[in-house]
């Protein structure tokens, strides 16, 4: 079974829950976390977020724990495409 990790999106202060995850093998994380970071840079326009590049995905597993913290600037430096 694959796990359900949970992208929710930090800014400011205020925390944006990733309601539905996604199914990800824990090896395909980050390369998914810099991928989908650099959609939302390039694509998205919020008004609560007026720049993504302040930040971070806080990724958390089924069980609500914590297992990853990436800033969005980190994807505008790797390039895994």
């Amino acid at each position: 079974m694959v796990p359900r990790y949970f992208m929710n999106v930090r800014y400011r202060g205020r925390l944006f829950s990733d309601e539905e995850g996604d199914e990800l093998a824990e090896e395909a994380l980050h390369d998914h976390a810099m991928t989908t970071a650099r959609s939302l840079i390039q694509n998205a326009k919020l008004q609560a977020v007026r720049n993504w590049f302040d930040c971070t995905f806080e990724i958390t597993n089924e069980a609500g724990e914590m297992v990853s913290v990436l800033p969005f600037g980190d994807a505008a430096q790797t390039r895994s495409e």
